[in-house]
């Protein structure tokens, strides 16, 4: 598992590169066939992910529109099946491209011991008389190995046709994960991971969000503790703090969005908090070189919501007698100098502000509701409120909560019962990464180390990041971080080094933080460049 960001990351950046011709082809017209057969596995753990991104990436690299196309992987897999032979060698090897009537097979094997992996692949001829051409590598990690297949890929082009091959697009891109040449999908940082990391900072991270808040044009990082906020100026290689605002222990801040909702060309700073058992939300806006309070003690649930057509749109959801998030949500609109309640929302009753976006997920021009459910549940509504899919998998917990003397427990006697706690799930972004005009959803996994979602305590031993697309009916998982060792409090995909392209910017908060209302924990801020 702790291998496979490195996997995806590399294989992005492999496939984003183009090579140019450094020959004329040997026979313009001939167009050459490839049969890639499934690399064979010595490994005690399940490297079936390292298979497909290691025929993902050969396919991608040999392939050379109208001199080399590689054999359908179905139509291999099917000879194979027919043959059923009992060792995978180079002699059954050249069975099966004859059958598939492929002028070369490619034939490999990854054996991995420890943190070390070994590559061992040919390409063995079996139209022309020429001998394999081999490659073997062997490295602590998976970084290395994936560059080696991916010049492995190159040298196949260049023994073919006497050229380097080009990246190609196939035209399945949620399975191979390829984008357009040029784009440099997950750069590998420094530390060989995919991302880099921040100087460690001293407080627990609850909230971060990326924007201009300064109206200088350029995006700056926000993060919130408990109870301050933090701004910061990335410039792609260190975090330097720009202001640092102070709200006083009494806060709990819940969640922070930055975006700039009254349209002046400032990012507004929007925080939802609770003082005590009250909302006491605020908005914060720069003037003349000082963050000001534009709205303050406001009794709302505030969030930023992705509008399909009218972009951020700033929305509220109340407290209820009981203590917990219940009502409408509404838009809030920019009226003279401070943000009022506007028109209801469309929403499904018993729609909660957290855990929540709209988005055209499924097919472009139709808006889909996305929620997640008290359970971690991923559930995806059409605009009309109509239920459309439900996944399994345990998305979005937080140990971010409020905690409410409104709502008592039935086993308590009256007056004895403790304070309840009100976990709210993380964000949801929704976002067209790949640029193939459909959307993808960014969601967070944080893996418990023990407790369930309905317990009064969480912990979290580690964490990642998913990317699901819509896919056959249902959100499917289209790439994934690593798992962190920690907890990832939150995580936004913006322009967070001001180079033109998104970046992938997650919080994470070591696992011995305490979690508890002003508990003290170290965090640091991971980069994930993307483009």
């Amino acid at each position: 598992m702790k291998f496979k960001l490195i996997l995806i990351l590399c294989l992005f950046s492999l496939l984003a590169f183009p090579f140019y011709s450094v020959a004329q082809p040997k026979d313009p017209g001939k167009v050459y066939k490839v049969a890639i057969l499934p690399f064979i596995i010595h490994s005690q753990e399940n490297l079936d992910y390292l298979r497909e991104g290691i025929n993902d990436i050969l396919t991608s690299r040999i392939t050379v529109e109208g001199k080399i196309i590689v054999v359908e992987r179905t139509l291999v897999e099917r000879i194979l099946w027919e043959m059923r032979p009992i060792r995978l060698d180079e002699a059954v090897a050249k069975q099966v491209g004859t059958r598939a009537g492929a002028d070369y097979v490619v034939l490999g094997s990854i054996t991995k011991i420890g943190n070390y992996i070994s590559l061992d692949a040919r390409l063995i001829p079996i139209t022309e008389d020429k001998p394999p051409l081999g490659a073997y590598t062997q490295h602590k990690g998976i970084d290395d190995v994936m560059t080696k297949i991916g010049d492995f890929a190159q040298d196949i082009g260049f023994r073919i046709i006497g050229r380097r091959a080009t990246a190609a697009r196939p035209s399945d891109t949620r399975h191979s994960s390829i984008i357009q040449p040029g784009r440099d999908i997950g750069r590998v940082g420094p530390e060989g991971l995919g991302f880099k990391k921040s100087q460690t900072f001293d407080f627990e991270i609850k909230g971060l969000d990326i924007g201009d808040v300064d109206g200088d044009k350029k995006n700056e990082v926000v993060v919130m503790d408990h109870h301050n906020i933090y701004v910061f100026k990335y410039d792609g290689d260190k975090l330097s703090l720009f202001r640092k605002i102070e709200a006083g222990y009494q806060h709990n801040f819940l969640t922070l969005d930055v975006a700039d909702v009254n349209r002046n060309g400032f990012a507004e700073i929007i925080v939802t908090s609770v003082i005590e058992d009250n909302l006491q939300s605020f908005i914060l806006e720069y003037e003349q070189g000082e963050f000001r309070t534009i709205t303050r003690k406001a009794g709302w649930f505030f969030r930023t919501l992705e509008h399909p057509k009218d972009g951020s749109i700033l929305i509220g959801q109340q407290m209820g007698s009981d203590g917990l998030i219940s009502g409408s949500i509404f838009k809030f609109a920019w009226k003279k100098n401070s943000f009022e309640k506007g028109p209801k929302m469309p929403f499904p009753k018993e729609t909660k502000i957290f855990g929540l976006a709209i988005g055209e997920v499924r097919k472009s021009g139709i808006t889909d509701i996305l929620q997640l459910d008290d359970a971690g549940k991923l559930r995806v509504l059409s605009s009309d409120g109509m239920f459309v899919w439900k996944g399994r998998g345990d998305f979005g917990g937080t140990n971010n909560f409020y905690e409410t003397f409104k709502k008592q427990d039935d086993v308590y006697r009256a007056g004895s019962a403790p304070a309840w706690r009100v976990y709210l799930p993380g964000k949801i972004v929704v976002k067209d990464l790949d640029r193939d005009g459909l959307n993808e959803v960014i969601i967070n996994k944080n893996q418990s180390s023990g407790l369930g979602v309905f317990e009064k305590a969480r912990s979290f031993g580690n964490g990642e990041i998913h990317n699901l697309v819509w896919e056959q009916e249902s959100l499917v998982s289209n790439w994934k971080t690593r798992e962190l060792e920690g907890y990832i409090a939150d995580y936004q995909v913006k322009d967070a080094d001001n180079d033109g392209n998104d970046e992938l910017v997650a919080a994470l908060v070591e696992s011995h933080a305490s979690g508890a209302i002003g508990g003290k924990g170290t965090s640091q801020i991971l980069f994930f460049k993307l483009f």
